[in-house]
């Protein structure tokens, strides 16, 4: 996999980038109505697992870019997509790097790696419910709680799952489900990062009050969810299909 992207030459690497930025915009603009729905996300892991780093940094970058012309060149925003699409890409490049065979023979470290930062982000959501440590307004106090609950669900269940795999699965079976695994912890920690992030840098551009920001922060919230289940659905369910299809094209 990672041989074969090597062996692509510049023009290759620049026309698979442009084609997979151009997907990228057509995705999000035939689903910009739908709020919480996308599959960015998983379109973009997948072309940067399979074509590597400098492709799928290419590639999200002149999809940030692009964007603007559509949405508008709002210096918040623009901050953001940069920062977060390249790293995004980043990321899912360098995890195509590993081959199966590091799924079996490093999977005790894999599995307490998963189990760790799993078990962490659940207990943080759901230490944030419990205590009420964000404030908003009754009502929506209430709304987030539930969200960060369910949220420390998600996370619990993927620690559950990659647990169950290691256990009852053998060989490539495994293997590919450890991937998929993977993948999916790592599209949902950065959907939520994305909006941990734009409740940062928004309110700064825009130099919001304290109460203006928290009101920002809550609706910025209940859109994340759905977005990050959706995140989880789509990774762990057109993965393997799409990466096994763009291995193909090299």
């Amino acid at each position: 996999m990672l041989k074969n992207s090597a062996r692509l030459t510049p023009s290759k690497k620049i026309a698979y980038s442009a084609v997979a930025a151009a997907l990228l915009i057509a995705a999000q603009l035939a689903l910009s109505a739908a709020q919480g729905v996308e599959v960015v996300t998983v379109i973009l892991l997948s072309f940067s697992y399979i074509f590597g780093v400098w492709c799928g940094v290419f590639s999200a970058l002149t999809f940030s870019l692009l964007r603007c012309f559509i949405f508008g060149f709002y210096p918040s925003v623009i901050v953001l997509y940069i920062i977060y699409y390249p790293a995004f890409a980043l990321v899912c490049g360098l995890l195509g790097r590993i081959s199966n065979s590091f799924y079996e023979s490093k999977r005790a470290l894999f599995i307490a790696a998963v189990n760790i930062i799993c078990l962490s982000a659940a207990a943080g959501a759901t230490a944030t419910a419990a205590t009420g440590a964000i404030h908003v307004a009754p009502a929506a106090d209430i709304a987030i709680n539930t969200a960060f609950y369910i949220l420390g669900g998600a996370f619990l269940a993927l620690a559950a799952t990659c647990n169950l795999t290691a256990v009852f699965l053998k060989g490539d079976k495994r293997a590919n489900s450890l991937k998929v695994i993977c993948a999916t912890g790592v599209a949902a920690l950065f959907t939520i990062c994305f909006t941990l992030l734009d409740d940062v840098i928004t309110p700064l551009f825009m130099g919001m009050t304290q109460q203006t920001a928290l009101t920002y922060f809550f609706v910025s919230f209940t859109a994340m969810l759905p977005q990050t289940i959706c995140a989880i659905v789509t990774v762990s369910t057109l993965f393997l299909p799409v990466t096994s299809a763009l291995r193909k094209v090299l």
